[in-house]
């Protein structure tokens, strides 16, 4: 009887040990929080008569893993139809920018990091979406994703135009 309960308590102590250790090698899920915001933008490099309004749609999220932020974004765009056949002449440049924040509250959000990604040949090549990479940031306490737009219309002598995003909720 001695034997059967030492190896009762024996297996009862590794079983134990095995779940505790899968519990601590889980990985959580991470369900990231996001916002959409779509916009209606003037190409202002096109003076012409046909409509020459861009759809930009672009979903702002982020999620928190220990002390790290993650951010990033998903794009989408109609090219209007005034482009016809030289789409390739309606940016000098453009990129989206993603800023890493932290969250404050009653006062602005100071930026503790951004990334900008090139997007000029993809909206210059049609209709489209673009999801940004992921990447992080170490801040402590309640942080958030945001970002722009930034277009430099060709043409219009004005440099990088800047269309604010609405920002992830915090996380």
């Amino acid at each position: 009887m001695r034997t059967f309960l030492r190896r009762a308590a024996v297996t009862a102590t590794c079983l134990g040990t095995l779940a505790g250790a899968a519990v601590v090698t889980a990985s959580p899920a991470m369900a990231a929080s996001c916002n959409t915001t779509t916009k209606s933008v003037d190409d202002r490099g096109y003076t012409g008569p046909w409509p020459d309004n861009w759809i930009l749609k672009s979903t702002m999220c982020s999620y928190r893993s220990g002390g790290y932020i993650y951010s990033y974004a998903k794009l989408s765009w109609d090219m209007p139809d005034a482009h016809g056949s030289a789409p390739y002449l309606t940016f000098d440049a453009a990129k989206f920018r993603v800023y890493l924040k932290k969250s404050v509250s009653g006062a602005t959000d100071p930026v503790r990091a951004h990334r900008d990604f090139g997007i000029e040949g993809r909206l210059e090549n049609g209709d489209g979406s673009y999801t940004t990479p992921t990447f992080r940031h170490a801040i402590s306490r309640y942080a958030l994703g945001d970002g722009a737009w930034k277009l430099n219309w060709n043409n219009d002598g004005d440099g990088y135009i800047h269309y604010a995003v609405t920002a992830s909720p915090r996380v």
